[in-house]
């Protein structure tokens, strides 16, 4: 009987990351016409917020991108969440808005399968791009970047712009 305790135990943090995970696919292919303002009360948001994993309002706001940084690492597309790239109109300030979704990720490139990875980004119209050649402002990086090796982090986004880039270079 103790053994079967320890070990509910012992997954019980594997378990507890599965919505939260969850969350952050939902949103991935959520389509960007449909990420509006309204958006920070989507039911994702709310399952990141809730527990903690993001705050309740964005950590940085930079033009049109609402940015959160993680409070506690989840696993999520075979790597580590570490923020989170929302984007949408708010209050008009000039050209521009790209709506979606991004996500800042830590990979464990050494021995990592990336296939399904790959797959999902192709599936959803996603880019997948290292953090260094992203368009990601210097206070994100200042944020996460601490504990990780810059050249293991990418940005998987899934905004409007990685659709139309992927349906450009399909007609070529």
């Amino acid at each position: 009987m103790k053994k079967i305790i320890f070990l509910a135990l012992l997954m019980l943090p594997l378990q507890s990351f599965s919505a939260e995970s969850e969350a952050l696919i939902s949103l991935l292919k959520t389509s960007p016409e449909k990420i509006q303002q309204a958006s920070e009360n989507l039911k994702e948001l709310e399952t990141l917020k809730k527990p903690g994993i993001i705050n309740a309002t964005p950590d940085l706001i930079a033009d049109y991108n609402h940015i959160y940084i993680a409070k506690k690492q989840v696993p999520v597309l075979s790597g580590t969440f570490l923020a989170l790239d929302h984007e949408y109109l708010d209050n008009y300030i000039g050209c521009c808005v790209n709506p979606g979704v991004a996500v800042v990720l830590h990979m464990e490139k050494e021995g990592a399968d990336l296939s399904a990875v790959d797959q999902f980004a192709k599936e959803n119209v996603c880019t997948i791009t290292p953090f260094e050649q992203s368009p990601m402002i210097k206070e994100v990086e200042e944020a996460i970047f601490h504990n990780f090796k810059k050249e293991n982090i990418v940005v998987f986004s899934c905004k409007l712009r990685d659709r139309i880039k992927d349906s450009t270079e399909s007609t070529k």
